[in-house]
């Protein structure tokens, strides 16, 4: 998340609706175990999107496509992903869907997976200079295939005059030149980048008082080793 947060990106809704338009919304959602109050911020945050695309349904169109970005497939099978990954997103798009938007295909599988694995290999703790190498060449080459993809899809899937929701991880997602870019951004948006902000905060202060006790534990321990009681002359 950058420091745009909380901030309506957008252009002029003027003579917008003969346009290709996207709107871009950030795909989160809180673990099961995670704490109560994270998960009422998150809810609050797709209550904030939910009247932020409603009233930019008024102004520029409403929503006929829903992209979701990591997800493979088109139809049901996006549906179905997009409940597990994000409960309020699916509710955003169940709404829509039920007034006649569809879900279209966005990531190609094969080539999104791959990314997926050569990005895991990336991260294995290589010892190899040459293995590294191309690994990233392969990494490389395959994120510039799922750019284009990506690009291709939003250009052949969405008509003039159509407005299409892209849920993504990545506010920045690259959108052809000739479709009008919406960014949604309620400040909720920045709650949780905050909530997460001090959570970890909190944990790094809890690992590191936890190793400064153990160290204190050590060195106490130590201490006692090689103190015997017994008189020693000088």
């Amino acid at each position: 998340m950058n420091d745009k947060l909380g901030k309506v990106q957008k252009p002029s809704v003027g003579n917008i609706l003969g346009k290709k338009k996207v709107y871009v919304c950030i795909l989160i959602q809180a673990p099961a175990e995670a704490p109560k109050e994270l998960h009422d911020i998150i809810q609050k945050y797709w209550d904030a999107v939910e009247i932020n695309l409603s009233n930019l349904e008024k102004k520029a169109g409403v929503i006929n496509k829903i992209f979701v970005e990591g997800i493979p497939g088109k139809g049901e099978d996006v549906s179905m992903g997009i409940k597990e990954a994000s409960l309020g997103a699916w509710q955003i798009s169940e709404i829509r869907t039920k007034s006649g938007a569809i879900f279209e295909q966005l990531e190609d599988k094969e080539i999104l997976l791959k990314v997926v694995d050569w990005s895991k290999c990336l991260n294995v703790g290589l010892m190899s200079q040459q293995v590294a190498d191309t690994i990233t060449n392969e990494l490389k080459e395959e994120s510039e295939k799922r750019l284009n993809y990506i690009k291709n899809s939003l250009i052949n899937n969405i008509d003039e005059g159509e407005s299409a929701l892209i849920f993504t991880g990545n506010q920045d997602i690259q959108i052809p030149e000739n479709i009008e870019k919406f960014i949604i951004s309620p400040p909720e948006l920045d709650m949780v980048a905050q909530w997460i902000k001090k959570a970890q905060q909190e944990m790094e202060e809890k690992i590191r008082n936890q190793y400064n006790a153990q160290q204190e534990k050590e060195q106490k321990d130590e201490s006692d080793k090689t103190d015997s009681g017994l008189w020693t002359p000088n």
